[in-house]
């Protein structure tokens, strides 16, 4: 019996043990909770109640700084993880990402999530010779001469279709509710028609080929009297847009696993994945082959063949390279890297965009004065009764709407900017190990915790200093943070009367900024500029009723509105360039 004993003993002393080397080790001189240091999986019982109230992040990550007194918390995750840093201090972060990139690096942890569903982009790889090499090919996409002759286009096209469907249903929704036409203001969903737009429009821009995501969905509303000009096969625009909602799922559907590895693996060759992800390649090596033959013609014919999308770029270059080198052409369908690069343009100038706007047109509705100030200042800097060219949009200095599109961003908050320190370094005076991977928590609706100013680094205190003289969120720009107020961008000019749109009055980290910032930024901008204008110009967005006028988010791999009800009013008088 004693030996029994004994044994019983032992056992219980190497499961504690055990138990011990399973719990969190925090990091010295950083903030944590006590209570979550305790537990095997620390903060997560707490982090994941508060996305099933909320639906969002957002709360726990603000109330936990504001409870621990500091802007830079330790998050403990699961057993034997290490510690994962939040940062909620803009000034830091933005620091960070634009002037801090020998310190730190796009986060690992990116690899575990967009990993899944492209592994071979450049997103999920670290700095280096690898990532330069395969991101070279494509910087001529982001070029403003090639964003104005080819995606712009593409963009205003789109937007038109989304202003024609926009009229349908406002004049569907308005006679439903017993008014004569779309100026009585029909309440309608438009909660995906920003992602079918933004599909739509970034499909052709990077593609080439038409998707008719928007233009199927009018035909339904109310069926063409025509026939489609352009009967050639192209992919279904239902089928792209599930596999894009799928293949967001699958990069996020790690947060609810116990055993991620395990799960995603097995994840990944489920039928499922397996599915989308062949439609995916499938619609992608199509269009490849088919603009490969285009070019290959080309140079039998000996008549040029244009750029018509960002994927003819790269593929032109590697179908002439081989001829001068009288070499066969490699087989670029199978080349993993550049269907991988052209799958990450699509995602990413696809889902942030949509969901961007989304929240644009909750804040519109919800303050009237500032949509007023805004179309006021679009009409104003256009012909009258005309909608303006794509050209005219991207050409025109606009101040207000410069200011609301960042209102938006910095409301918004679409997604999270992670880094890692790749060595032994500081953030606000704490240090921070190699290795140790930062989730920055930007989206803030009252001022940042305050932190004195000798712990910030020494680049962050120096941009202040000189480009801030306002004093960023410590001064009048940082009033009000929980409304939607454009004027916080806005500063008097050299000239009488002039306002001039002031890009420093706030951090901008909506972006990421530096090496490591979203690649499409220029795109992206480019979209929101023009489907902003056009669809201010064609209809007012009026007051909704309260049940509808709320701000609940859903926070998946973007952070996006749980709802998107408008009640749309048709602005008459106003018709396309050239009408």
């Amino acid at each position: 019996m004693s030996t029994l004993l004994y044994l019983g003993a032992v056992c219980c002393a190497v499961l504690y043990v055990v138990y011990l080397r399973l719990l969190p080790r925090p990091l010295p001189g950083i903030p944590y909770n006590q209570h979550s240091a305790k537990r095997l999986f620390g903060d997560l019982p707490d982090y994941v109640a508060s996305f099933r109230k909320h639906g969002e992040f957002y709360h726990w990550r603000h109330e936990n700084a504001k409870k621990l007194g500091f802007p830079l918390y330790q998050f403990f995750l699961t057993p034997l993880s290490k510690p994962l840093l939040v940062l909620e201090d803009p000034r830091e972060v933005e620091d960070i990402c634009l002037r801090r990139n020998k310190d730190f690096d796009r986060a690992t942890f990116l690899s575990r999530v967009l990993g899944v569903v492209m592994p071979h982009s450049s997103i999920v790889k670290t700095t280096g010779d690898a990532w330069r090499a395969q991101r070279k090919p494509w910087l001529g996409v982001m070029a403003p001469g090639f964003l104005r002759r080819v995606v712009a286009p593409s963009l205003y096209e789109a937007t038109l279709e989304l202003t024609e469907l926009w009229r349908i249903k406002a004049e569907a929704a308005s006679v439903a509710s017993g008014g004569k036409d779309g100026r009585k203001g029909g309440i309608v969903d438009i909660i995906s028609d920003f992602d079918t737009a933004a599909l739509d429009a970034i499909w052709v821009a990077i593609l080439g080929e038409k998707l008719n995501g928007l233009r199927d969905q009018i035909d339904v509303t109310r069926p063409a009297t025509t026939p489609k000009a352009d009967p050639t096969p192209t992919a279904n625009s239902l089928d792209m847009q599930n596999t894009m909602h799928y293949m967001n799922h699958a990069a996020l559907s790690w947060r609810t696993f116990k055993f991620p590895p395990l799960q995603l693996w097995l994840m990944k060759r489920g039928a499922e994945f397996r599915r989308f992800d062949d439609i995916k390649n499938r619609q992608i090596q199509r269009i490849m082959k088919s603009s490969i033959r285009k070019f290959q013609d080309a140079l039998e014919s000996g008549v040029e063949a244009p750029d018509s999308c960002a994927m003819d770029l790269v593929l032109r270059r590697e179908v002439q390279d081989a001829h001068k080198a009288g070499v066969p052409l490699r087989d670029l369908a199978a080349d993993v890297d550049l269907c991988d690069e052209i799958f990450l343009l699509l995602w990413a100038g696809h889902d942030t965009t949509s969901n961007t706007l989304s929240w644009w047109v909750k804040y519109m509705s919800r303050y009237q004065e500032a949509q007023r100030k805004l179309r006021a200042s679009l009409e104003a800097a256009f012909p009258p009764g005309q909608l303006p060219t794509s050209d005219q949009i991207l050409d025109a200095d606009i101040p207000y709407l410069n200011a609301a599109i960042e209102e938006t961003l910095r409301m918004s908050q679409i997604t999270t900017v992670v880094r890692e320190s790749i060595v032994d370094t500081e953030i606000l005076g704490c240090k921070i190990p190699k290795g140790t991977q930062i989730a920055t928590q930007n989206l803030l609706y009252e001022r940042p915790i305050s932190v004195p100013e000798e712990l910030r680094s020494k680049t962050s205190r120096a941009v202040h200093e000189e480009k801030r003289p306002r004093g960023g969120y410590d001064g009048p720009a940082g009033d009000d943070l929980q409304d939607f107020v454009p004027e916080r961008w806005l500063v008097k000019g050299e000239k009488d009367d002039e306002v001039v749109f002031d890009s420093y009055a706030l951090p901008r980290t909506a972006f990421g900024d530096g090496p490591r910032g979203c690649f499409g930024r220029r795109l992206a901008m480019h979209e929101l500029k023009i489907m902003i204008t056009l669809t201010t110009l064609s209809f007012k967005f009026a007051p909704l009723p309260d049940h509808l006028d709320n701000m609940r988010a859903n926070e998946t791999l973007f952070r996006k509105p749980v709802d998107c009800s408008v009640r749309l009013e048709a602005l008459r008088g106003v018709t396309g360039p050239g009408q």
